[in-house]
């Protein structure tokens, strides 16, 4: 007595997976067994296969152009539902075509993507016709189960209708049937290479597509096979240029002359994201089609995916990734002067643009040309500063990476001193040429930081000085605080380079509403700078110094004892006091200490005028050697004055920066040709 193993019809179908991506994909195994079918027929002279797909309501509808499809018919004229094959239909993981690479498992996936299959047979078996009709779905999988009876019909068919869309797959599919018949094309292309592929004939109720004279038409005559052999497995790789039936670069992995796997090639060749140009001045776009046994014996059980290891194993000889760099190879070579025609008009607009806009990329052109090709091709101006941009910022962290490799070869022993010098060597010229942009930036905008501050002084057509907000707002934006301020909108370094660096800074804030303090004073500071860095010190929670700005419109020349901000020395060292005498506390609330002995520092910028002078000297102020500013020291506020004149600010800061300004703006002979060289 023998024991038969059964199996659970809807436990299988849920171990079956169908990406909504391959909505399609149900379809094109009923076109596949029916091209098999026809193959294998005896006495079939021409092959034919009719597909029609019909839209829910159309019949309702006068304009029902952009319905979605929810039924597919294949008609064949192949050998139909025999017993022989019948019996196969029923059996999962049937051996009947297991030499042509079916699984035994393909028509499971049309009830994957549809409510149920109606399928209707004619066949000739033992000397008479029959016909078979039965319904295949998920509830009673077949039904009914006696459903062949002899018929004096003699035409031999199969067909197989689809039926009932499920939405998840159907918002997947085209609603036109060109696209559906370049998948067609696309996914069964080595029956079309091979010339096997009987007649296809796609319709709906407004158009009729030869699907086979679409190929012949459209994709035959770019074809070109290239072999490789990799651990004695034999693959071939058909190139083709597709004018209008693909919409992008594809390399599509295929077993048993159908399409398994698509892999883009937008990112894994440099130049092909657009459309490429032939020598007759046609667009088109590439697919390749990779074919062999090891991929023909490597494919899962719903031909959707191979199983291979992607870059490492332990037992396949043979890698994903090195079939896949094998094809991208061949696949250079086939496009190699269509793809250098893109690497060069590339080349020319980016050396265009940055020539004329924007010349700091230059060093990271010279540096590093591979940049080229990993810009996309096509880019407008906007797009492609993004991209330098990132490209900079790329090589930023491969320049740091190569900091923190020295790092960790100081910790270690080198074999010799030269391989030592040779990654040092590497990593400073990076350092140096990755930094010549950034610091050509930034010496631009001092030098036009100074040219608008010297406008700023000049008097108008009227004969009156501009008010000290423009002034103020070109130093620091107005009524802001460091949180909100971006670093490089702050010029403090026209005053003191040491000001730029600080914890906090409140600009045009009233002492109540700065958070590092608790004061209760109305009195707007022009700018407070909390911790300059001029000091050291191990507490952490401790301010080294603070800092007052104060700007006063240039020209004025009212100043006197007494009177609110009449003396603008009482005015910053009431500010001092009124600091001292609030509780000093981080941002967030903690406690800084006693502020008693911290040390101020309070510009006074204006003209040097009769009453400015006036008020200075009665003060006690020494005058500058240049006769250009004041200073003094209050012992009681702890507190060092300086006035400085604008005159003298201006020119102090064109001095100190007038090197780095020749540098750029005037640089020597040599320099020049070794700039012109590079």
């Amino acid at each position: 007595m023998s024991t038969s193993l059964q199996v659970n019809f809807r436990g299988l179908l849920n171990e079956i997976t169908l990406p909504e991506y391959k909505s399609l994909w149900p379809l094109f195994e009923a076109i596949v067994n029916s091209i098999q079918s026809i193959n294998d027929s005896v006495g079939v002279e021409k092959g034919n296969i009719q597909i029609k797909a019909t839209r829910i309501g159309q019949e309702k509808l006068k304009d029902f152009t952009n319905l979605p499809y929810n039924d597919f018919e294949i008609i064949d004229n192949g050998a139909g539902f025999t017993s022989q094959n019948y019996s196969s239909f029923l059996e999962a993981y049937s051996e009947l075509k297991i030499t042509k690479g079916c699984k035994g498992l393909g028509r499971f996936l049309w009830l994957k993507a549809f409510d149920r299959v109606e399928i209707e047979s004619v066949f000739y078996e033992n000397n008479q016709y029959f016909k078979r009709f039965f319904e295949f779905n998920e509830r009673d999988f077949i039904k009914p189960e006696n459903n062949v009876v002899p018929t004096t019909q003699q035409n031999i068919y199969t067909k197989v209708r689809l039926i009932g869309f499920k939405n998840k797959y159907q918002k997947n599919c085209s609603v036109n049937i060109e696209p559906i018949a370049k998948k067609i094309i696309e996914h069964c292309m080595m029956y079309f290479i091979s010339n096997s592929c009987p007649q296809i004939i796609l319709s709906d109720e407004d158009e009729k597509i030869d699907i086979n004279d679409y190929f012949n038409s459209k994709v035959k005559d770019s074809l070109h096979r290239d072999d490789f052999e990799l651990s004695n497995h034999i693959f071939s790789i058909y190139h083709i240029q597709m004018n209008e039936s693909a919409s992008k670069h594809e390399l599509h992995l295929c077993a048993s002359n159908r399409e398994v796997e698509s892999i883009s090639l937008s990112k894994k060749i440099p130049n092909l994201n657009t459309r490429l140009t032939d020598e007759q001045g046609n667009e088109y776009y590439y697919v390749g089609y990779l074919t062999g046994d090891y991929l023909d014996s490597a494919v899962n059980t719903n031909r959707t995916a191979f199983y291979i290891d992607e870059d490492s194993n332990l037992t396949n000889t043979i890698l994903k990734n090195d079939i896949i760099n094998n094809s991208l190879n061949f696949i250079k070579i086939y496009l190699g002067e269509d793809l250098n025609k893109v690497k060069e008009k590339k080349k020319e607009q980016i050396d265009r643009y940055v020539r004329s806009c924007k010349p700091q990329y230059k060093f990271l052109l010279n540096q590093k040309p591979e940049v080229y090709d990993d810009i996309p091709s096509g880019l407008k101006n906007d797009d492609l500063d993004i991209e330098l941009h990132k490209q900079t910022q790329k090589w930023e962290k491969e320049i740091k990476e190569l900091g923190k490799a020295i790092e960790q070869k100081n910790r270690e022993t080198y074999d010799s001193v030269a391989d030592f010098d040779k990654i040092f060597k590497d990593y400073c010229s990076g350092i140096t040429n990755l930094n010549k942009a950034s610091l050509s930036e930034y010496i631009i905008r001092r030098k036009t930081i100074l040219d608008l501050f010297s406008k700023a002084l000049e008097m108008d057509e009227n004969d009156k000085y501009k008010k000290e907000d423009i002034i103020h707002s070109l130093i620091c934006p107005m009524q802001h605080t460091s949180d909100n301020i971006p670093f490089n909108e702050m010029n403090l370094w026209i005053i003191d380079e040491k000001l730029s660096y600080h914890k906090f800074l409140a600009s045009d804030t009233k002492l109540k509403s700065i958070p590092v303090i608790n004061s209760k004073s109305e009195d707007r500071v022009d700018i407070a700078i909390f911790d300059q860095a001029i000091s050291y010190s191990s507490e952490k929670d401790h301010f080294n110094s603070i800092s007052i700005i104060e700007l006063k419109r240039p020209g004025r020349n009212d100043y006197s004892a007494g009177g609110k901000d009449r003396d603008p020395i009482e005015q910053v060292l009431r500010y001092v006091k009124q600091i001292r005498e609030g509780k000093a506390t981080l941002a967030n609330g903690r406690d800084f200490g006693n502020v008693e002995n911290t040390p101020f520092y309070c510009y006074i910028v204006a003209d040097l005028t009769s009453t400015l002078r006036d008020r200075a000297e009665t003060s006690g102020y020494t005058k500058t050697p240049d006769g250009e500013g004041y200073y003094g020291y209050n012992p009681n506020r702890n507190a060092f004055v300086e006035i400085i004149s604008y005159s003298k600010l201006l020119s102090d800061a064109q001095k100190s920066n007038q090197v780095l300004f020749d540098k750029l703006f005037s640089p020597q002979a040599s320099e020049v040709t070794e700039l012109t060289n590079s």
